[in-house]
């Protein structure tokens, strides 16, 4: 669309004559005329009159123009050309939000998948300890795995009954009791107990895993998406 044929449209839509807007102009109708018919091209004073015949402001008469109009040509009016530069500046503004916030997006994603997937947050890795029964007082730490060395004599090893005695003593004192740690304490520890004391010691590491990794790493893949996106897309959407 011409500013000409822009002139014509609005003009017939307020229902006005070429003269009515030529005196509301205070130009000639001829003057008129050839605006219209785009022989003319107006001037910075004579554009401003026209808007205020019309009772257009300039951003109103732009949202048309800047879609349908040819810039080169609108561009020799002043009050145009810098509208069409104040709007340059505000679109490059957005992108340059636009751009930061993919970024953020991106480097949000990317954090927070890596830190899923190590595990920086939510170890999976687990130490197991196993304690055999409670121990009393004086009794030493090895009781429940060395029991025949530490409570059958020498002399009374082959007496089968004692042992199978003492051996059943044990078996009903036998109280397991696993715990599990995220950081590792030594081959063995010992804790006190409400009846005695624990003797722990080192089974291995286990795994297991945990569901908020597995959100990290979704998240994280969201938001790098959505950076990446918003990256191919976002000199579109602002686009001039």
């Amino acid at each position: 669309m011409t500013l000409g044929h822009f002139i014509k449209q609005i003009r017939t839509q307020k229902g006005l004559s070429q003269p009515q807007l030529a005196e509301q102009m205070c130009v000639e109708q001829s003057y008129l005329s050839k605006l219209e018919n785009d022989k003319s091209v107006p001037s910075n004073e004579v554009f401003r009159k026209l808007l205020t015949a019309l009772n257009l402001s300039l951003d109103e008469c732009m949202q048309t123009l800047s879609a349908q109009g040819k810039r080169e040509e609108l561009s020799q009016i002043p009050d145009i050309e810098y509208w069409y530069k104040q709007h340059q500046q505000s679109k490059q503004k957005q992108y340059k939000q636009l751009a930061m916030l993919a970024i953020l997006l991106v480097s949000l994603g990317v954090g927070l998948f890596w830190s899923g997937y190590k595990q920086i947050f939510f170890s999976e890795k687990l130490f197991e300890y196993e304690s055999q029964g409670v121990l009393q007082a004086g009794e030493p730490v090895e009781l429940y795995r060395k029991w025949r060395f530490l409570l059958v004599p020498h002399s009374r090893n082959s007496d089968i009954e004692f042992v199978e005695q003492v051996k059943l003593a044990m078996a009903k004192r036998l109280d397991k009791k696993t715990v599990f740690f995220s950081d590792y304490r030594g081959s063995a520890y010992t804790e006190t107990v409400t009846d005695g004391r624990r003797h722990y010691r080192f089974q291995g590491p286990k795994f297991s895993e945990r569901v908020e990794n597995a959100w990290l790493q979704f998240v994280g893949l969201l938001c790098f998406s959505a950076g990446v996106m918003l990256t191919l897309v976002g000199k579109r959407l602002v686009k001039p």
